[in-house]
């Protein structure tokens, strides 16, 4: 984890969410919030002791994480793909592509979809789960997929999950 300075958007959308009366989706102090390494969108709080899985973990709440960051354009159309998370909390967890693609002829970008890679309903207590997924079909006889899709883990509103050693890889090509 480290602590960045609080980014004017952040201040932004913070504001708006405190004057709702919403909790923020990030732990801060003054002008610094905390995130964890490698994740570039500002959210999660740090859970540590004997309530984090391996003495940190993030908890999420209301979020997506990742769009931009680790999880950029890491999803090739065929591939086949390994995951390994640990979880626990209130709702479900969603590794979710964000496909999107262009018409070669006119250059116009079109959203195809945004499929769930990965979906697990979290529990009160700590478990690992494991299994594979791939980028479903789509129909790219106008629009053509770029060569990799971005993904992000996906938190929707009420819920809160607790998540730790999150790791995706690809499995090798026969």
């Amino acid at each position: 984890m480290v602590w960045e300075p609080i980014t004017f958007s952040m201040r932004e959308s913070g504001r708006k969410q405190l004057k709702a009366g919403k909790q923020l989706p990030f732990e801060y102090r003054g002008p610094l919030y905390r995130r964890a390494k490698g994740f570039s969108l500002q959210t999660g709080r740090m859970v540590e002791g004997a309530e984090a899985f391996k003495g940190q973990s993030m908890l999420l709440a209301n979020c997506q994480v990742g769009l931009h960051g680790r999880y950029s354009k890491i999803v090739e159309a065929g591939a086949t793909y390994r995951y390994e998370v640990s979880l626990k909390g209130q709702g479900t967890f969603h590794f979710r592509a964000w496909v999107g693609a262009n018409d070669p002829t006119t250059g116009e970008f079109r959203w195809l979809g945004f499929p769930d890679l990965v979906k697990i309903q979290a529990t009160d207590s700590w478990q690992t789960h494991k299994g594979e997924f791939q980028l479903p079909e789509f129909d790219t006889t106008t629009f053509k997929l770029p060569a990799k899709t971005s993904a992000a883990i996906v938190v929707r509103e009420g819920d809160e999950i607790v998540v730790d050693d999150f790791t995706v890889w690809l499995l090798e090509k026969e």
